[in-house]
């Protein structure tokens, strides 16, 4: 497929960047020479970031609220509104990634073999370029994301992706801080993208890192139980309604042994009538919330199955 059958909109998230959108714009228009091009930077900085950027002929957009979700939130808005058929890149401002690595995020595309691209950091990572904390952090989440959603990748988190403007004008995307790079996952999912996954390298940032480790790691697993409830509801009601059955059971079992010595043997205990209520409540609520969890899948199976005959007609017509 030509590369001038596309339109390429590389977005920019800044706050604060002045140290480094110089370099990443100008290393973009060199690797991106043989394309239909455009790169958005939205800035939400209070430094030069905005003033070196406008020099070099980017699009300026100005943040409409604070947070790495809301500045892209703010860039697919401007693109998809722009071409039907077009690529849109997201990459950080920190050369952390290598512009010069857009055309082999693309070429998947390109080639019609992906509607979502993800560049992997973890297998060519700079040394020291990501703290072990982060590094930690990061793969747990991406474990998370793989099992819950069954999506087979390494890194859930990447800032490096390229999603075609049909596939993102399918998506329900809302979330303003970081967990949007979770939230466009489950949404991918959801709309049956085809999605790649990439090794590409991943650099030392340059300037200060904006990532909050712990407010963010809870606001991603916040988003991840959220979303995933909704794309696939027993996975979470019915796991979480097994668990209170099973905590159900051994209180029970805790209660009997007690109500046996205290009634057979003699013993001078009372019955434990505390773990005997529990039990109950347990058993009653996990039957409960499992009951929902098949419930809702099974509303959400035929949500889906007639959205699909809906599609197939149109088609058809």
């Amino acid at each position: 497929m030509s590369k001038q059958q596309h339109a390429l909109y590389v977005i920019i998230p800044t706050l604060n960047e002045e140290k480094s959108i110089g370099d990443v714009v100008r290393r973009c228009k060199i690797a991106l020479a043989a394309f239909d091009y455009e790169i958005i930077v939205v800035d939400g900085s209070h430094d030069k970031t905005r003033k070196i950027a406008g020099r070099l002929g980017t699009t300026l957009l100005r943040e409409k609220d604070q947070g790495y979700g809301a500045a892209y939130l703010t860039g697919f808005e401007y693109a998809i509104g722009k071409r039907n058929d077009s690529i849109i890149v997201m990459i950080d401002a920190d050369l952390t990634y290598s512009p010069e690595d857009i055309p082999s995020l693309i070429d998947p595309i390109l080639k019609g073999e992906a509607d979502l691209v993800l560049a992997n950091r973890f297998a060519l990572m700079d040394t020291n370029a990501m703290s072990l904390r982060n590094k930690l952090g990061n793969k747990v989440i991406s474990r998370f994301v793989s099992q819950l959603c069954g999506i087979k990748i390494g890194d859930s988190q990447t800032g490096f992706r390229a999603i075609t403007s049909n596939c993102l004008r399918r998506m329900f995307l809302e979330t303003k801080g970081m967990p949007l790079a979770t939230e466009m996952l489950i949404e991918a999912k959801k709309c049956d993208a085809r999605i790649v996954e990439l090794s590409l390298p991943y650099h030392s940032r340059v300037g200060n890192s904006k990532i909050r480790a712990m407010h963010d790691g809870y606001g991603i697993l916040w988003t991840l139980l959220r979303l995933v409830s909704e794309l696939d509801p027993f996975i979470i009601y019915g796991r979480l309604g097994a668990l209170f059955c099973l905590l159900g059971l051994g209180f029970g079992t805790y209660a009997m042994m007690g109500w046996y010595q205290w009634h057979f043997l003699g013993a001078n205990t009372w019955p434990r009538l505390g773990s005997a209520l529990l039990s109950v409540l347990f058993v009653v609520g996990g039957t409960v919330i499992f009951s929902l969890g098949i419930l809702l899948d099974t509303l959400m199976r035929n949500m889906r199955s007639t959205s699909y005959r809906e599609k197939l007609a149109l088609s058809e017509n």
